[in-house]
């Protein structure tokens, strides 16, 4: 298998004399030498080939994501103009190459069992291999970087009282056992990512005061706007191998009342740690106050949109359709508009909407008037009156329809006031009408599509293939090219106090950009008022206002539809 090994091997066997081999001490040395020597050799030689079949698998992927931009489309159409026959070519394509397939997978998984003895033996602070889903949200480059942003308004007495109470906090959750992982560090060798473990733990490394423009006075919104662009540059602890990072601002929030000062406080948590319904867990059952209540924040048991067929005839339909639906998701057209297609250039533009106390209450009358529609209707109804709004100010063309990312939470069995640090989602991509305003019956309809589709459970396990490969074959494979943005809706807690009495005011929560896919919008309800969030690289966006047509959209439209459909 290593021909070039044999020829050193044969080499240096013959540098040593008889008289060298019988010496015990250089026999041992020999010994050592060489099966150092074999195991880089060994790694040298297997990433070599996991790199050359990665380039070849994800040349295939390329070639069948981008067709149009390949100039293939139009000669495939040439010869096959029907769906049926793409879709079968695919699943030829596919199950010809299945075997080359299969045995990489398994010379894969040969060649991390190699690896995983070698980064042991060497790395005294080795954990453990990053799981699946951790893995895909490690994929990431320095334009689009997968940390979970988290803005807050916390009312308390100064900065540096509420860093120290917030020090204080952690000390106890570093003894949880059940959040080990919050302070592990992200490595990766060989093409391997893994978590180590340190003993020592400074918290100063992890809290900290953040001065904004060295500014004396009070800060506005724009000034943590572009606080957030700043923050989001910076690297994480220890040379963005730490997990998470807060900053308390040390100059108080202006217009806010109340009897103390208000201040911000910003959360960063790389993705790879948990998604964002764990990070909420986070923040309500071990930051807040009163921790026994385990009312603060649950999962509703509705927020799962996937049809959960019961019966067999139903599971063999839905396992006879997933390799239709995985080549379906080959074939698709990435978006082509001003929201989607430029390359990533890494600064980041923040916004949200100001705090409304009705917006959640209208949707509740909106659904009470039209039964027949439920939140997340609404709510993509509402997004794509704001991408309409945003498009018609900003382009002569408005596109027919954006592809939107939704991320899914699957449901799991916990014990009561357990806390787990895990990404538990899957994703789909729902084709959001754009072109007509208020097309709430056709979005209801492929909204029902979404929900019956067995493209999450498809999604689901094609995500578990990144515990199998090397990042080299990952990489192009899961580089997000296809969607415009990735739309989140996340139920909040109630109001809460956090580290000794100090009041949360407001939770303001942004997606992280992925690939090409450079706008995130957020949908958070905390303590009843709903409030939407953006984030975008600054490729595709040029401000922070240009977002607000998005947003103020999103708005406008409820309150329209609250005017249209309640009595």
């Amino acid at each position: 298998m290593f021909p070039n090994d044999s020829k050193v091997c044969v080499c240096l066997f013959n540098c040593y004399t008889t008289a060298d081999l019988l010496d015990n001490e250089t026999g041992e040395d020999f010994l050592r030498y060489n099966l150092t020597l074999a195991k880089s050799r060994i790694v040298d030689n297997t990433s070599d080939l996991a790199t050359v079949v990665g380039v070849l698998i994800a040349v295939l992927v390329y070639i069948a994501i981008n067709v149009e931009e390949l100039r293939i489309e139009t000669t495939l159409q040439k010869f096959t103009k029907h769906k049926i026959t793409q879709r079968a070519l695919v699943l030829a394509l596919l199950i010809l190459t299945s075997p080359i397939i299969f045995s990489f997978t398994l010379i894969s998984l040969f060649y991390k069992v190699t690896c995983y003895y070698i980064i042991k033996a060497n790395d005294v602070n080795f954990a453990a291999f990053l799981d699946g889903f951790d893995v895909f949200w490690s994929l990431e480059d320095d334009d689009s970087r997968c940390v979970i942003n988290v803005l807050g308004i916390v009312e308390t007495n100064t900065s540096d009282s509420l860093v120290s109470r917030i020090k204080q906090k952690l000390k106890i959750v570093i003894t949880n056992k059940s959040c080990n992982k919050l302070f592990y560090r992200r490595n990766e060798k060989y093409g391997w990512y893994y978590w180590t473990n340190y003993s020592e733990i400074d918290l100063n490394d992890y809290v900290k005061v953040l001065n904004i423009g060295n500014k004396k006075g009070a800060i506005s919104k724009e000034d943590i706007e572009d606080a957030m662009t700043e923050v989001s540059y910076l690297p994480l602890p220890f040379n963005d191998t730490g997990l998470f990072q807060i900053f308390v601002t040390e100059q108080r929030i202006e217009n806010y009342e109340g009897e103390r000062s208000n201040y911000g406080i910003i959360f960063r948590i790389h993705h790879a740690v948990g998604d964002g319904v764990a990070l909420i867990e986070f923040l309500c059952k071990t930051l807040a106050d009163d921790v026994k209540n385990d009312q603060k924040f649950s999962m509703p048991s509705n927020y799962i949109p996937i049809d959960t067929s019961t019966t067999l005839l139903d599971k063999v339909k839905q396992l006879c359709s997933m390799p239709i639906c995985f080549v379906d998701g080959i074939l698709r057209k990435p978006d082509q508009h001003s929201l989607h297609g430029p390359s990533l250039i890494g600064k980041k533009i923040f916004k949200w909407t100001d705090p409304d106390v009705d917006l959640y209450q209208m949707i509740k009358d909106i659904k009470q008037c039209k039964k027949d529609l439920n939140f997340s209707d609404i709510l993509a109804t509402s997004l794509s009156s704001g991408l309409r709004n945003f498009f018609s100010k900003t382009m002569d063309h408005i596109p027919e329809d954006v592809a939107v990312i939704l991320p899914i939470r699957l449901p799991e069995h916990l014990t009561r006031n357990e806390l787990q640090f895990k990404n538990n989602f899957t994703v789909t991509i729902l084709d959001l009408p754009t072109k007509e305003k208020r097309q709430i019956r056709e979005i209801k309809r492929r909204c029902n599509i979404v929900r019956k589709s067995v493209d999450p459970t498809v999604n689901h396990y094609f995500l578990k293939v990144c515990y199998l490969l090397p990042k080299q074959i990952l990489r192009p494979i899961f580089k997000s090219s296809q969607a415009t943005l990735v739309f989140s809706n996340m139920p909040g807690p109630d109001s809460i106090s956090i580290c000794g009495g100090n009041s949360l005011k407001s939770l303001i929560f942004f997606i992280p950009n992925k690939g090409s896919t450079g706008l995130g919008i957020s949908a958070l309800c905390y303590g009843g008022v709903l409030r939407f969030s953006a984030m975008a690289d600054a490729s595709i966006v040029r401000t922070s206002d240009q977002l607000s047509l998005i947003l103020d959209g999103m708005v406008d439209e409820i309150k329209q539809m609250h005017e249209l459909y309640v009595k």
